[in-house]
């Protein structure tokens, strides 16, 4: 029976292996230029939300890694990466706070596979500006309101609320981290 079956299956078997040495050679082979361009995309992320900032610093607090944006030896924000499940998957933040981390200086998502249509709406200016701002730390989702008022009421995405909640929920999370770790 043993037999009967390798001699039936050892085609499957030999071509399993050889595909999944074949992915693991192309994952071992780009693995470092997919850090990179993670990297450059966040430091992107960092300067676009600190624009003032001058020069960035990289420390690590407590086992949390934040970004220092200073300028001209003032410190003119922090920047923090978060991320938590979305209604989808996992969504991938850039927080920046101001340097009292008192407000929000804005979000930048950096991964989402929210529905489209609806959820992936979190990288549109319209939600994202809602948070520039606002007071770090204090965000609650509301249905409806006026998304251009500064304060820390966010207007949920229509049909979307679950996604609205996650990105609000993990950018107070960030805020606390930040709070815990510079203060």
């Amino acid at each position: 029976m043993i037999k009967r079956f390798l001699e039936q299956s050892w085609l499957v078997m030999v071509s399993a292996l050889a595909f999944g040495l074949l992915v693991a050679g192309v994952n071992a082979t780009l693995a470092p230029r997919i850090e990179a361009n993670a990297r450059e995309k966040k430091t992107a992320a960092i300067k676009e939300l600190l624009p003032e900032a001058l020069q960035l610093e990289t420390k690590t607090t407590d086992g949390v890694e934040y970004t220092i944006g200073t300028a001209n030896g003032q410190v003119v924000g922090y920047a923090i990466t978060a991320e938590g499940g979305g209604f989808a998957d996992v969504i991938r933040l850039v927080v920046a706070v101001g340097p009292k981390v008192e407000e929000i200086r804005g979000i930048a998502v950096l991964a989402s596979n929210e529905t489209p249509g609806f959820g992936d709406t979190i990288v549109t200016d319209w939600f994202r500006d809602q948070y520039i701002g606002a007071p770090a730390g204090s965000l609650e989702v509301i249905k409806t309101g006026d998304a251009s008022v500064k304060d820390a009421q966010i207007v949920a995405i229509t049909g979307a609320t679950i996604s609205s909640d996650a990105v609000t929920r993990i950018v107070n999370e960030a805020v606390a981290t930040l709070r815990r770790v510079v203060q």
